[in-house]
């Protein structure tokens, strides 16, 4: 997948300016725990080949180099309170094509409504797999979000499930 093509993927995800890579000044992250400001969580940051990158909009960024993947975080106020999940996934896969739910089902994460779909759709016609988790809090949607070329989804799949797994709300969200 070329820059270009990661670049439109994160516009795919509502992310409006160029990626590049810095470093983790600007962003707080303690013992391999991401601490962003103000929003209310922390998630677990997976090593191995994970590079922080900044990108307008998001939480935080995730590149791996070697197969070409990226996990986002996404936090947003929501104006409508009414959305469903399944609005705001839909919402989260504007300018996809080709799109085929491979699964999609329920579950919590830190004991909250989430909503998990796997997908594998296209982008700028490069085949994708992409795998999110849509939270909704109050007035707040949290998208876990990771893709990555269909032929090496499942390269590092698991990274991006265990950090699902780290994700907390903290007291000063208001659950």
């Amino acid at each position: 997948m070329s820059c270009f093509s990661i670049k439109k993927a994160i516009c795919w995800l509502s992310i409006s300016s160029f990626l590049y890579v810095c470093g983790c000044a600007a962003l707080k992250i303690k013992e391999g725990i991401f601490f962003p400001r103000h929003e209310g969580y922390t998630v677990g940051i997976p090593g191995n080949g994970w590079e922080p990158v900044m990108a307008d909009k998001v939480d935080i960024a995730l590149w791996h180099k070697q197969y070409k993947a990226m996990i986002a975080i996404i936090s947003s106020k929501i104006e409508n309170k009414g959305f469903s999940l399944e609005m705001l996934k839909r919402h989260l896969l504007i300018g996809m094509t080709a799109k085929k739910i491979v699964s999609e089902d329920s579950v919590l994460v830190d004991n909250q409504s989430a909503l998990h779909t796997i997908l594998e759709g296209k982008m700028d016609n490069n085949k994708l797999k992409i795998n999110s988790y849509v939270i909704k809090v109050g007035d707040k949607v949290y998208d876990l979000v990771y893709w990555a070329p269909a032929d090496s989804f499942d390269s590092v799949k698991g990274d991006f499930e265990n950090m699902v797994r780290t994700f907390r709300f903290t007291k000063n969200n208001s659950l």
